[in-house]
Formats: C-alpha cells, structure tokens, sequence
C-alpha cells in the first residue's frame, strides 16, 4: 500500500521562533507551535531555505497552518523524527474566529 506522506497538517499557535542556522549551501529555521486541543502539546517544526521566508510573515501569536513532512532516522538504536514545513500560512479565519469580543458599553 502507498501512502502519501505530502497532505500532513498541523494546526496552533507560535510561541516561539528560533534564529536562523546556515551552512556554506543551507539555511534552517525552528519554530514552535501549540496545538489547539483540549489538551494541547508543544510541536517544534524546522523549514529550510527558500521556505523561510514563509515563516517570516508570522509572529508570535499567530494562528498557523503548516503543511509538513515527516521523517526518522536512526542513530545509535534511537530513533530522531523531525518535522519539516514545506508550506507555513497565518490562519487568519482561525484568529478571528478566538479573538475576544469587545465589551461595548452603551
């Protein structure tokens, strides 16, 4: 069976953006998300190269909606599993939809 790796999507909101990593080839970026279950777990994803810019556009805060893969390598009978956005946008429809209504006074 084949299953297709390229329609993964995770949804919450950054609490943290880490500074830039580069090589002489490459340039890599962390970010940190909180989904937004009820019980809600901290996910910390990476993008690289052309696809920070994306990640550029979002702050602290922001609702996002990031398009991700996913991959494990092993090491020393451990495995590291590492997600990788290939596609990172603000969910504005999301952040409206949780934005505290104004209390109006007459």
């Amino acid at each position: 069976m084949n299953t297709p790796t390229n329609n993964l999507t995770i949804t919450g909101r950054i609490t943290e953006i880490g500074t830039q990593a580069q090589g002489e080839n490459w340039q890599k970026q962390d970010f940190t998300i909180e989904t937004l279950e009820q019980f809600s777990k901290l996910v910390n994803i990476h993008v690289w190269n052309d696809k920070i810019e994306q990640l550029t556009r979002c702050r602290i805060g922001d609702v996002v909606l990031c398009r991700i893969n996913i991959s494990s390598r092993k090491h020393e009978n451990r495995y590291y599993t590492e997600l990788t956005a290939w596609k990172v946008e603000v969910d504005f429809n999301r952040m409206r939809s949780e934005a505290p209504a104004e209390n109006l006074k007459p």
